[in-house]
């Protein structure tokens, strides 16, 4: 961010406080914060809007933009080639179960043993919550025999 643009955002803060920050809390700020980014820096001032009663220290500035840099950030999932899922995670299969005295075929669903297959792994039986606990679950390719 260049130091004018620092500046006119800077001042929006303190505006908004009624507040004006001195020359030398100016540098520092600048200092420590001038290599953001423009866009990243408006969103913590628009942060520290809703988040601040008080004219905000450097420190608050600082904590709020670990906050959305924590919120916010992508995850990032390693990908592995697999023949079997062509890298989706999982495989939609057809199978024929009978309901109501007809037999319907339903698209079922189930999770691939490569790594991909780990996001949709979900076992109801497992979960520590005992209120939640159910007989439900994503099964493997493998268990199914496929």
């Amino acid at each position: 961010m260049q130091i004018n643009e620092f500046i006119e955002e800077t001042a929006n803060i303190e505006k908004y406080y009624g507040k004006e920050l001195e020359t030398y809390q100016r540098e520092i700020w600048y200092n420590e914060l001038g290599k953001m980014d423009l866009v990243k820096y408006r969103k913590i001032i628009r942060e520290i809007y809703r988040k601040c009663k008080f004219m905000p220290k450097l420190a608050d500035i600082i904590e709020i933009s670990h906050t959305i840099v924590n919120n916010h950030r992508e995850i990032v999932e390693e990908y592995v080639d697999c023949k079997r899922c062509n890298g989706k995670g999982f495989i939609i299969y057809k199978k024929k179960l009978e309901n109501g005295g007809k037999d319907i075929i339903y698209d079922m669903f189930a999770r691939c043993d490569c790594k991909n297959g780990l996001k949709y792994a979900y076992d109801g039986t497992k979960i520590n919550d005992t209120e939640h606990r159910s007989k439900f679950y994503v099964p493997t390719i493998s268990q199914l025999g496929m």
